[in-house]
C-alpha cells in the first residue's frame, strides 16, 4: 500500500512539472510573439492624409468662381475675419491620433508642446470619465485651399465661406498649435454646434484653459467667424503666446470696451 502511494505521488509530481513545463513554453511563444509584433520594422512612408506639409503645385487650377485671391507673403493683413497665419515648418510635431475609419481615416498630428499640453488634458479628462478625441490638428495651406474651395461652391460666395472655414493661409491650423476637438461617446456631435451640449465641452469650458487652451471662436466673437465649440488653440508657451498674439490682443481690447474699462 506505501508503495502505491510512492508511485501515486511520483506520477502526480511529474504530470505537475510537465504541465508546468506546458505553461512555461506557451508563455515564452506568446511573450516572443508580442515582442515581434511590437519591435521596430524597416521605416515605412506615412499615409497620404498624415503626411503634414505638401509642396506639390495644386494639378488645376481653380475655375474663376472659386478662384482665390492671396496677398503677397509679406503684406498679408486680416481677411475676411481671420488673422494671417504661417505655415508651421516644425520638425518635432507629433502625431496626436487618429480620426475615421477605413477609407476615411487620417493621422492628426500637432507642434510639440500643444501635443503634450493636449494628451495631459486628455488623459486628465478621462479621470473625469470624459473621453476627448483629436479630429483635426495640423493643416497645411494646400488642405485648406481645399477645404475654403468646397465652402464657397456650397455658399456662394468668400465672405460667407469665410464664416465657416478660414481662407488659406489664415487658418490657425496652420501653426500646428490649434486642434478641433469632439466628445469620444458622443460621435454625432462632432463638428457641429451640439458639441457645445456634450460632457467634453462642458469639461473643457471647466479645465481646458489648466492645460494652456482657450476656444478661438466664442459666441459673438469680434472676428464675426462662427461659433465653433469644438475649435481650441493653444496659448500655454511663450512661442504660443506671440503666435496668436494680434488675434488675442484685438480680442482682449474689444473685451475692455464692451465691458466699460476703456478711458477715452
Amino acid at each position: 500500500m506505501k508503495q502505491f502511494k510512492k508511485v501515486r505521488r511520483y506520477y502526480r509530481l511529474a504530470f505537475i512539472t510537465l504541465l508546468a513545463a506546458i505553461v512555461l513554453s506557451i508563455s515564452w511563444v506568446a511573450i516572443s510573439a508580442v515582442a515581434k509584433l511590437f519591435a521596430p520594422g524597416p521605416a515605412t512612408a506615412p499615409p497620404p492624409e498624415a503626411i503634414a506639409v505638401s509642396t506639390a503645385t495644386p494639378s488645376a487650377s481653380p475655375s474663376p468662381e472659386t478662384a482665390i485671391v492671396k496677398a503677397p507673403e509679406s503684406d498679408r493683413q486680416p481677411k475676411l475675419g481671420h488673422f494671417p497665419y504661417s505655415e508651421s515648418q516644425d520638425l518635432d510635431m507629433v502625431y496626436i491620433g487618429s480620426y475615421a475609419e477605413k477609407e476615411n481615416q487620417r493621422f492628426e498630428k500637432l507642434s510639440l508642446e500643444a501635443a503634450l499640453a493636449l494628451m495631459k488634458l486628455i488623459y486628465a479628462a478621462r479621470d473625469d470619465n470624459t473621453w476627448i478625441v483629436p479630429v483635426s490638428g495640423f493643416r497645411s495651406i494646400e488642405q485648406q485651399e481645399k477645404l475654403y474651395k468646397d465652402q464657397i461652391q456650397r455658399r456662394g460666395s468668400e465672405t460667407e465661406a469665410a464664416k465657416i472655414s478660414a481662407p488659406p493661409g489664415y487658418s490657425e491650423h496652420h501653426t500646428g498649435y490649434a486642434v478641433d476637438l469632439t466628445d469620444g461617446n458622443s460621435h454625432l456631435t462632432d463638428l457641429t454646434y451640439k458639441f457645445a451640449e456634450s460632457d467634453a465641452f462642458r469639461w473643457l469650458s471647466q479645465h481646458a484653459r489648466e492645460y494652456g487652451f482657450e476656444l478661438s471662436f466664442p459666441q459673438n466673437n469680434f472676428q464675426g467667424v462662427s461659433y465653433e465649440p469644438w475649435h481650441w488653440r493653444f496659448v500655454g508657451s511663450p512661442k504660443a503666446e506671440e503666435i496668436f498674439k494680434q488675434a488675442r490682443a484685438e480680442s482682449h481690447q474689444l473685451d475692455r470696451k464692451s465691458n466699460g474699462k476703456d478711458v477715452l
